[in-house]
């Protein structure tokens, strides 16, 4: 199977922060839940109840976290033709500068989460609780600087533009994990997960350098652009009509994949809590130490010094193509000019390894000694990711007032913004049903996009307690 390169690593991801309605991690609302038998992927410490999940619907988390929404890059258009195109994109002339980039960052954000429980099983032996479970994960994020969009939209306006510090990258995979739970007196419980990694697919494009100069009637760019892919096995293909780079590699246009893992790798989790009194427990949870060792990657990266004629401008202005006026045809033709714009080559195969994006979870639970069915907490979170790193603070109240119901409200302040967030779980006798939110979707889309924030996720599962 053929796929174009640049228009799914790069020039897709480019455009997703106005496009995608993907994917969450971890629900961080459950961290602190009495109920809630998948904490443990926080902490491991917090497996203290034997269960087995439903498959496949154990737990189903999937959402994102950004900065900026699909209303940042998608407008309604106000042309003649704006009953047959109601909508456009930013690259319209309709659109002034301003009114698109006043509502842009430094650093534009998004990141994208699936966590799907496939099974899981928890039991007592050993002198505590065991866990054996089988997850699905995928994790991409993309930052793109400021600069990008206004070398896009303002493209002459200046003479140079620095678009240094782009990035996209993902990271798909399948992990079984083996955990152990265990209590040492009355005050401390340490748990640890050992997790064996099946790498499906990863990409990592990284601009080190990214110099944009007018040059006449042209751009040069003097880049150092990388790219690392390895989707099951694939190989980079070429188009030989294409120029080669200087020193003659070809220049990557498709590439194909067959199947089979392309990865192995090793992750562990670690984690303890104590409890100085008894109405107050203290956590700390460390995940996702480990890597993925890929035996095929494949490698390309920029040619230095090249010339770019800019964005063909025709499909985005109202009723001067040729073609149509479809967003989709819009973000199509923005597709292929940033395709020339990021033009990379072909280095060949090698091993490479890539590192999970580890994360430290810090917490503090006070059970109010007055109504012991009321707790209180807070959560401190750091995703420990090189420039897709994040942090957030999480403050949270807890109540179960009934041995069947529990409730969790909180709010959190981001590096991509303030949320709120619940968590409802139905605790029957041998059957768990929860559903709860990190980040609540807010205005949508009628295909329901964020419109103006990308934080939004949701999180639900069943599984059968084994008391």
């Amino acid at each position: 199977m053929k796929k174009h390169i640049q228009h799914i690593v790069m020039a897709a991801a480019l455009v997703s922060a106005g496009t995608l309605t993907a994917a969450a991690q971890e629900l961080r609302s459950s961290y602190f839940s009495e109920t809630s038998n998948f904490s443990h992927q926080m902490n491991p410490a917090l497996l203290d109840e034997g269960h087995v999940s439903f498959p496949l619907l154990g737990n189903f988390n999937i959402g994102m976290t950004g900065n900026v929404g699909a209303a940042d890059f998608i407008f309604h258009n106000t042309g003649a033709n704006r009953n047959e195109y109601p909508l456009t994109t930013f690259m319209n002339p309709e659109v002034s500068a301003s009114e698109f980039l006043g509502n842009l960052n430094d650093k534009n954000r998004l990141d994208m989460y699936l966590n799907l429980n496939i099974l899981s099983v928890a039991f007592r032996g050993f002198g505590g609780v065991n866990l054996i479970e089988l997850n699905a994960r995928s994790n991409s994020h993309v930052t793109l600087p400021y600069e990008l969009f206004e070398f896009m939209k303002t493209t002459g306006s200046r003479e140079s533009y620095d678009l240094s510090g782009i990035g996209v990258r993902s990271h798909n995979y399948v992990e079984l994990a083996l955990g152990h739970s265990h209590k040492i007196g009355d005050k401390v419980r340490v748990g640890a997960k050992m997790k064996l990694l099946f790498g499906a697919a990863y990409a990592d494009l990284t601009t080190n350098r990214m110099n944009v100069t007018l040059n006449g009637d042209e751009w040069r760019i003097d880049a150092d652009a990388r790219l690392q892919a390895s989707v099951m096995k694939s190989t980079f293909e070429h188009d030989p009509s294409e120029p080669t780079a200087p020193d003659g590699r070809p220049k990557v246009d498709d590439f194909e994949v067959d199947g089979g893992l392309g990865g192995f790798g090793l992750a562990f989790d670690l984690g303890a809590t104590y409890k100085p009194i008894d109405d107050l427990e203290l956590s700390l949870g460390l995940t996702d130490l480990g890597f993925i060792s890929w035996s095929k990657m494949n490698h390309a990266s920029s040619a230095g010094t090249y010339s770019f004629s800019g964005f063909e401008e025709d499909i985005y202005v109202n009723g001067t193509n040729t073609g149509t006026n479809e967003i989709g045809d819009q973000f199509e033709q923005m597709g292929d000019d940033l395709e020339e714009m990021f033009s990379v080559y072909d280095d060949g195969q090698r091993s490479a390894s890539s590192a999970l994006a580890a994360t430290l979870n810090i917490g503090a639970k006070y059970t109010l000694p007055a109504w012991r069915k009321l707790s209180f907490g807070f959560l401190y979170t750091s995703r420990i990711h090189g420039k897709y790193s994040w942090h957030q603070g999480m403050l949270a109240v807890n109540c179960r007032p009934a041995k069947w119901f529990e409730v969790s409200l909180n709010g959190a302040a981001t590096s991509t913004g303030c949320t709120l967030g619940a968590l409802i779980n139905l605790h029957a006798p041998h059957f768990n049903f929860y559903i709860g939110a990190d980040r609540f979707l807010g205005k949508v889309s009628k295909e329901f996009v964020p419109l103006h924030s990308a934080n939004a996720n949701i999180n639900f599962g069943m599984t059968f307690p084994l008391k």
